[in-house]
């Protein structure tokens, strides 16, 4: 189990190869082997419908980036659900930064400014009476950040967190520039996430006040 789903994800890496996973310790009664076979033609965007196929999107497809600067190679894949996590998923030449790093420092900075530029723009944070901060951008995104670098710095001996500074802003004008784009040919879906937003600061606000109220009468 644990290398199929090493091999899944390596599949969804590098759309167009075929990679097969064959177990030998326990045959059938026709003396063939246990066999998988994983092979992916959407890449990115098939791992994260993948990994929401339990939940309920608020974007029929994911938004797909793929972008290459200073001979960095950037590809992510996204959607929203209704959920309240945030599920991300980062790598750095097929190695899983399970730390994040650079890259991911990237896109979030991406997800921040560029829908909240957008609900701001658009009048859809007008009635709110507090800020909405970076968590709320990522509450139910499901992403997959993964980059190509020439000569990664890794920080640790797992190689868990990438180090490049110059990454971070590489990877926020790719994702930025694509996400700009889906918001404006996307008016309807685009709404349906600032909404969602907008519920999680609300909650979020409700939440702290709440926690205020409590500590002043103890």
């Amino acid at each position: 189990d644990v290398l199929a789903t090493r091999i899944r994800e390596l599949s969804y890496l590098n759309k167009g190869l075929h990679l097969s996973l064959t177990d030998e310790r326990n045959l059938d009664e026709n003396g063939v082997a246990k066999r998988e076979e994983f092979y992916s033609e959407g890449g990115l965007q098939e791992f994260v419908s993948f990994l929401d196929e339990s939940r309920t999107n608020l974007i029929e497809k994911p938004i797909y980036v793929v972008g290459k600067e200073e001979n960095v190679e950037v590809e992510v894949a996204m959607n929203y659900n209704t959920s309240f996590a945030e599920s991300l998923y980062s790598f750095v030449n097929n190695i899983n930064t399970r730390e994040g790093g650079t890259h991911v420092n990237g896109f979030r900075r991406a997800v921040n400014r560029v829908f909240k530029q957008y609900g701001e723009d658009n009048g859809l944070f007008k009635k709110l009476k507090f800020t909405v901060s970076g968590k709320d951008f990522r509450e139910g995104l499901t992403a997959v950040v993964a980059v190509k670098v020439p000569e990664p710095q890794f920080k640790g001996q797992t190689k868990g967190e990438l180090g490049n500074s110059e990454v971070t802003a590489i990877v926020s004008q790719c994702v930025g520039e694509a996400i700009k784009n889906f918001l404006e040919e996307n008016p309807k879906e685009a709404k349906r996430i600032i909404d969602k937003v907008v519920l999680a600061a609300t909650a979020r606000h409700a939440a702290r006040k709440a926690r205020e109220m409590v500590q002043r009468k103890n």
